[in-house]
């Protein structure tokens, strides 16, 4: 598995992938980012290739996770295809 998410300064990127057959791989990863964070996060998503509504569930729950711990989760640059989903 290629590394495909990353988080510094606040900013959490996700590359490849945010589908069903990746659900379960990008969460984890995903969440723990966001539980290790102490601060608000831009969640980058321009170079997220293909996304469905189990990406968009990931980014929901990544969001609450955030909010927990009284912090702000926003999506930035997001990808066509994510910005299509979005919309």
């Amino acid at each position: 598995m290629h590394q495909d998410q990353k988080l510094s300064m606040g900013e959490l990127r996700v590359a490849g992938e945010m589908t069903i057959y990746r659900a379960n791989e990008v969460a984890q990863t995903l969440f723990d980012s966001a539980r290790a964070h102490a601060g608000d996060v831009n969640l980058d998503l321009s170079d997220v290739t293909e996304f469905d509504t189990a990406g968009l569930q990931l980014v929901l729950m990544a969001r609450r996770i955030v909010e927990a711990n009284g912090h702000r989760l926003d999506v930035v640059r997001p990808s066509e295809c994510v910005a299509e989903v979005l919309e």
